[in-house]
């Protein structure tokens, strides 16, 4: 596989040049981004572009930008990956826009670098694999089952924890295979984030109930169909307590887990959250995951006041703010694991997306 890497800084790219070459990569270097862009209209072989967003000349936006219209009519098969700083908000989002396959956040991590380029290379081998079997005229693509890579634990469990969340889903039956997603997104996040595995699958698995509290509220604030009133919000709150309360007499970890996320998954890492208004570690990790996924699926799913929103969209108003969120809302480690796996998590979105909903209207109750 080989590598183009731009990169302004000569020590930086001399040093990230000999650790991927004695990773056995192929690597050409480019000093900034309209000699990136000339090496790789130059060299057909070069199947990974890693970008540093900001050089001279031309940033590594631009140059994936030209790059992306002169293949616009081709079907070559590359992925780019950006090096960035975490305040570059705005040249995140364009990346976004412009289909990046992951970022890496300076100092870089060698572990995490040679993570994404292991899984950029995978992407790239399927996608040679897909084109040979469109070439064959072979439309039967492998089916692979949601969430079959990340493992399950199908036991008696886990079937109970499904039928009580899709139980409390009942109540806001718009917002189809919510759980679903969130669930699958939880387990992505904590993945990234290197918990154990054991953890991971509880968090998978509890989250699926965060929302059971909705089973003890008011039925006709999360089936409305209408923007809710300032009171009839503030209602909603109560599901935290209630969903805590249901879960607190059951002596079992992923029950245990669950509990916390019930009750915590909309705390905010500032502590501008509710109910308790508990602020940064005071908040368990489980809820501090789910309450990030769970504002990305709101985000783009149908509102009153608006249309559901595409993903580069969601993921700026995450990492950017908008009028009623704020990148200080969450735990700055799970943002940046989510930021790392946004296409993954667009993929479950949706493998799970929800049905069209007429005009657009759907409820306001958190979810």
């Amino acid at each position: 596989m080989k590598i183009l890497l731009a990169e302004d800084d000569a020590q930086v790219r001399t040093e990230l040049r000999e650790l991927l070459v004695e990773q056995g990569y192929d690597v050409t270097t480019a000093v900034d981004g309209i000699d990136a862009f000339e090496k790789f209209r130059a060299d057909e072989m070069v199947e990974i572009l890693l970008l540093d967003i900001r050089m001279p000349r031309a940033t590594g936006i631009q140059a994936l930008d030209a790059i992306k219209k002169i293949e616009s009519t081709n079907d070559r098969v590359f992925e780019t990956l950006f090096i960035t700083g975490v305040s570059d908000n705005n040249a995140i989002v364009s990346a976004l826009k412009l289909g990046a396959f992951a970022f890496l956040f300076k100092p870089i991590v060698v572990e995490e670098l040679l993570k994404e380029l292991s899984e950029a290379t995978d992407s790239i081998n399927q996608k040679h694999y897909r084109k040979f079997q469109n070439s064959m005229h072979n439309a039967n693509l492998e089916n692979r089952s949601p969430g079959k890579a990340a493992g399950s634990l199908r036991d008696g469990m886990s079937a109970t924890s499904e039928i009580a969340a899709i139980g409390a889903e009942h109540y806001a039956p718009d917002i189809e295979q919510h759980v679903h997603r969130i669930s699958e997104m939880a387990l992505c996040v904590s993945v990234r984030l290197g918990l154990e595995n054991q953890q991971c699958q509880h968090i998978r698995l509890a989250s699926l109930l965060h929302d059971i509290g909705k089973l003890g509220g008011p039925t006709d604030i999360y089936t409305a169909k209408r923007a809710l009133t300032k009171e009839e919000f503030e209602k909603t709150k109560d599901h935290t307590r209630l969903g805590a309360a249901l879960l607190e007499h059951y002596d079992d970890p992923v029950i245990e887990v669950a509990q916390n996320i019930a009750l915590q998954h909309h705390e905010n890492w500032d502590g501008s959250g509710y109910p308790a208004g508990l602020k940064g570690d005071e908040i368990s990790i489980e809820a501090a995951i789910v309450h990030a996924v769970d504002t990305y699926d709101n985000l783009r799913s149908h509102r009153p006041y608006r249309a559901a929103l595409p993903h580069h969209v969601a993921m700026e108003i995450l990492i950017s703010g908008d009028e009623k969120s704020n990148p200080d809302h969450f735990h700055p480690r799970v943002l940046q694991a989510l930021l790392s796996q946004h296409r993954e998590i667009e993929a479950i979105y949706e493998r799970y997306r929800p049905v069209e909903i007429d005009k657009g209207v759907t409820n306001q109750a958190p979810a």
